[in-house]
C-alpha cells in the first residue's frame, strides 16, 4: 500500500474519531447492552487512524534493522487490543481500587502504542535532524 493511501485511510479514521467525539455529548445509542454506537465508532476510527502509522513504522524499522523487534512489532498490537478491550468494558463496572479497569487498560494501551512513534528512542531526534537538513538543502537550492 502506498503512503498516500495510508494517509487517506488514517485521515478517514480521524474523521470517524471526530464523529465519535461528537456523539459522546448526545444521548447514548446502545447497540448491545452497555456497548454504545460511540464506542463502536471510536474502535473503528482509532484502528483506521493508527494501523497505517503502525505499518509504515514496522517497514521503516525493519529496513533500518532497529533493535528488539518484539518491542516495536508486538507491543503496539497488544496496545491496540488493550484499548479495544478498555472500550468494550463499561465504565464504573470493573474497578481497581478507585480507578476503573478500562482506564488502566487505556493507559497501558497508549504506552504500548508509543513504540510506533518513539522507538528506538533516538529515532525521533534523528528524523527531526534529517528533516531540518533536507529543508536547509532545499532552501539553499532555491537561492
Amino acid at each position: 500500500m502506498k503512503h498516500s493511501a495510508m494517509y487517506i485511510i488514517s485521515g478517514i479514521g480521524a474523521l470517524v474519531l471526530f464523529v465519535a467525539f461528537l456523539s459522546y455529548t448526545s444521548a447514548p445509542v446502545n447497540l448491545v447492552g452497555w456497548f454504545k454506537l460511540s464506542d463502536l465508532l471510536t474502535i473503528i476510527g482509532g484502528l483506521m487512524f493508527i494501523i497505517p502509522f503502525y505499518i509504515v513504522s514496522v517497514r521503516r524499522k525493519m529496513r533500518d534493522n532497529a533493535p528488539n523487534p518484539w518491542a516495536w512489532q508486538y507491543l503496539p498490537v497488544i496496545g491496540m487490543v488493550l484499548m479495544v478491550i478498555g472500550l468494550i468494558f463499561p465504565n464504573g463496572k470493573l474497578t481497581v481500587g478507585v480507578i476503573d479497569l478500562c482506564d488502566v487498560l487505556y493507559l497501558f494501551g497508549c504506552v504500548f502504542m508509543l513504540m510506533i512513534f518513539v522507538y528506538p528512542f533516538g529515532s525521533v531526534n534523528e528524523e527531526m535532524l534529517e528533516s531540518d537538513v533536507d529543508e536547509r538543502v532545499d532552501d539553499d537550492a532555491r537561492q
